[in-house]
């Protein structure tokens, strides 16, 4: 018994051990992207953030030297890599801010953006991919479809503006934009994140919807459910007790995914909400050439992305059984 405890810590540990040397290569491989792109497209930071009329040869000359812009691009890559090591993300070439508070003011309504619109679209998906799937090829199966065609199909800022439209313009129930942080009112927080979160949620319900309704069609054709339907178990039993439950697993897999999209994805959403994420401040630093914000806001988001797909991984293998008897033998 405790060999193959021995055993499974052992490949507990190697597993974590694989996913830290992975995280380590996707972090540094997209460092590298992001500060050869960022520097191979037009514009000089100087020149933009002074203005083109008002610096003459000498003061663009001393500006490029205190921002570092005068070394090659290999000598800034291999300073800035080494900085980035030890946790130093640099300060902003327009305000002079640390990178790294930048990013954590804005990282807040990002994540909260993210974990409300997912909750949003996973609370949608199921009961109507279930639904779907065991009324297939009814009406009601067709509307629900529909839903979720019209959900993948239909660009964000579509959505976005038609809830406006509807929830702030016309009923006037919520307001159109901005953002007030959850410890300084909860409830307007919530109120201002509601439209911004069913944006992102119904985009992401109409991508699960469609996982969830094929997952469980294709549970219920199999053995196993004939085999509890002809012993007489409760219909809901089957479903929910064995065929959504196994269903889950692709699920769960797709749904990971959407969760490090909305992270991403929230890049428009959040500038049609006046809502100051990670994606605003991205948005805001690229117009500026503000590289040090640019590459550690995109830097933030690959670890963030690469930390659901560790969590998902998990979760997996806590859900499947089969990795579970794998793992313990």
């Amino acid at each position: 018994m405790s060999a193959r405890l021995s055993h499974f810590f052992v490949t507990i540990v190697r597993a974590a051990g694989n996913r830290l040397v992975e995280l380590a290569i996707v972090m540094v491989s997209v460092a590298t992207m992001v500060f050869v792109l960022l520097r191979v497209v037009p514009g000089d930071p100087v020149l933009i953030l002074g203005g083109l009329d008002t610096l003459d040869r000498a003061v663009i000359e001393s500006a490029r030297e205190q921002m570092g812009l005068d070394r090659s691009m290999l000598e800034q890559y291999v300073i800035w890599l080494g900085n980035m090591a030890i946790g130093d993300f640099g300060q902003s070439l327009r305000s002079g801010a640390p990178v790294s508070q930048l990013i954590g003011n804005a990282l807040p309504p990002t994540l909260q953006l993210g974990i409300m619109a997912l909750v949003i679209g996973i609370a949608l998906s199921i009961p109507l991919g279930v639904a779907a799937a065991r009324r297939a090829g009814t009406a009601t199966d067709a509307g629900i479809t529909t839903f979720s065609i019209i959900g993948i199909s239909t660009p964000p800022f579509v959505i976005a503006l038609a809830l406006i439209y509807l929830f702030a313009v016309h009923l006037r129930l919520l307001p159109v934009a901005g953002y007030v942080p959850f410890d300084e009112d909860p409830l307007e927080n919530l109120r201002h994140m509601a439209l911004p979160a069913l944006t992102l949620g119904l985009v992401t319900a109409g991508v699960l919807v469609r996982i969830m309704r094929r997952s469980v069609i294709d549970e219920l054709g199999e053995d196993y459910v004939r085999t509890a339907r002809s012993k007489g178990v409760a219909e809901s039993r089957v479903v929910y007790g064995h065929a959504v439950r196994n269903a889950a697993l692709p699920f769960v897999t797709i749904a990971g995914i959407e969760a490090g999209v909305l992270l991403s994805g929230a890049i428009i959403t959040e500038t049609i909400f006046a809502i100051p994420g990670l994606g605003r401040l991205m948005i805001d630093n690229i117009n500026q050439r503000d590289y040090p914000v640019v590459q550690g806001a995109v830097l933030a988001v690959a670890f963030i992305y690469v930390l659901i797909n560790a969590f998902v991984d998990a979760l997996y293998r806590v859900l499947d059984p089969r990795i579970r008897t794998r793992l313990a033998s």
